[in-house]
């Protein structure tokens, strides 16, 4: 007995020692299985990270890596820090594989093998995947130890996309072609027939690939996104500058069409960052500082989910970190979101109304506004140049504005309104679009 009572003693000392060392266990499975695009079969492989090994009914984050569906890894060295905080933070967590890739991708860079199809055929295989690792948490609560009304997912870069795409895609939203094609959204992957619903979702340095889509999912939302992103620009461009695959639209565009569904996000903008979140003292690494931001908003962001205290509004992330930023970003997003006369403000009593702008519909600003003072309403354009500037003896019973169509340039602006002090108390990007 005594000798019985050593060996169990001595792997529990084993146990407490691996936990030590590694912050936490470590345990593969395999989710389902798929064609690739090269039509081969493959097993779709996750990780899951608990806390400890016996953890039950914990909240659960899946972390998809970036690489434009074209390469990268759960094995990456940059999630582990991720991985780590947040099992210390008693969250687990799930580092997934799934189907990348498109013929001629393994032999050369996304900007020379990727088409628009191609690669947007790689992020429908993605969504897919995705999905059927939903499905199978749920399905598998029990033996994984999570809690299946607290999963949320989590991506970086194309993750980043990857995730919030759940926010508006759908089979009805997507190309007729494309889904006869490879199939479903739902029901591929694996046969468990649970809800692909999630508790929120927190994107790193994602976007959206449609400038205007409808918002059908209203998930608690948590984004950071960086001004001098060259990879996802931060209004739009080709995703990593690659001008023959698809464009991206960054938070200065997607935001719109968050407020227009009202849908409630927190926004947290790090000022002369890049991709890669890199910094002068690191300009090939990402910045400590920064990782720890992201991790303690988004544990904080976990938290409050549960208890619906999740809070919205934007925030200049960067003012919270000592860091020096890799550039100096002096361009028009720095303009927009850097200003030392900017409070941070929600837009619940404004509206701009269309947006984007018609060019032969006359444009209004809704407002609710407590206070009778006057009011300066400045139009912006892409540049920074001011394009109109009045002022408003505003009166709290009055709660339109006509604005005129013809002081917004083509493309981006910036409407500001400032209080007779001459703080912005809103702020909002206005797009104008004559012709597609």
């Amino acid at each position: 007995m005594r000798k019985q009572l050593g060996i169990i003693f001595f792997i529990i000392c084993i146990f407490l020692a691996f936990n030590a060392a590694f912050a936490g266990i470590k345990i593969p499975f395999s989710y389902g299985n798929n064609i690739a695009y090269n039509n081969q079969n493959i097993a779709l492989q996750a990780d899951l990270y608990k806390p400890n090994l016996f953890a039950t009914k914990l909240p659960l984050v899946i972390l998809y890596h970036g690489g434009g569906y074209a390469s990268g890894s759960k094995d990456m060295a940059m999630l582990k820090p991720f991985t780590e905080k947040l099992n210390a933070k008693n969250i687990s967590v799930i580092l997934p594989d799934f189907r990348q890739g498109w013929y001629e991708a393994d032999t050369k860079g996304i900007c020379e093998s990727a088409t628009k199809d191609k690669f947007l055929d790689a992020a429908h295989r993605a969504y897919q995947d995705n999905r059927a690792l939903i499905r199978y948490c749920k399905a598998n609560a029990a033996t994984l130890g999570i809690d299946s009304n607290q999963i949320f997912l989590m991506g970086i870069s194309s993750g980043g996309f990857l995730v919030m795409h759940s926010l508006y895609i759908n089979d009805s939203s997507v190309n007729p072609e494309r889904l006869a094609r490879l199939g479903s959204l739902d029901n591929q992957s694996n046969t468990f027939k649970n809800s692909t619903d999630v508790a929120g979702i927190i994107s790193i340095v994602g976007g959206f690939y449609e400038p205007n889509p409808t918002i059908i999912k209203p998930y608690p939302l948590l984004l950071f996104n960086n001004t001098c992103d060259v990879a996802v620009d931060f209004f739009n461009g080709w995703i990593g500058n690659c001008s023959n695959a698809v464009r991206s639209y960054g938070p200065g565009i997607f935001t719109k069409s968050l407020e227009q569904y009202q849908h409630p996000y927190a926004l947290h903008v790090f000022c002369g960052f890049n991709h890669s979140f890199s910094t002068l003292e690191l300009p090939y690494d990402a910045d400590e500082q920064t990782v720890q931001y992201i991790i303690q908003k988004s544990t904080q962001f976990i938290a409050n989910t549960g208890t619906n205290t999740t809070t919205e509004g934007t925030h200049i992330a960067s003012d919270s970190i000592a860091s020096k930023t890799l550039y100096d970003c002096n361009n028009f997003e720095t303009f927009y979101w850097c200003k030392d006369d900017s409070i941070e403000i929600t837009s619940a009593y404004f509206q701009v109304i269309p947006n984007p702008l018609v060019c032969g519909l006359q444009p209004k600003l809704n407002i609710r506004h407590l206070t009778d003072e006057t009011l300066t309403i400045e139009i912006i354009d892409a540049l920074g140049k001011i394009q109109s500037q009045q002022k408003i003896a505003f009166k709290h019973s009055q709660n339109i504005i006509y604005l005129q169509n013809n002081d917004f340039s083509r493309g981006i602006n910036i409407l500001l309104v400032r209080d007779e002090n001459g703080k912005i108390i809103y702020r909002t990007k206005v797009m104008k679009y004559c012709s597609f």
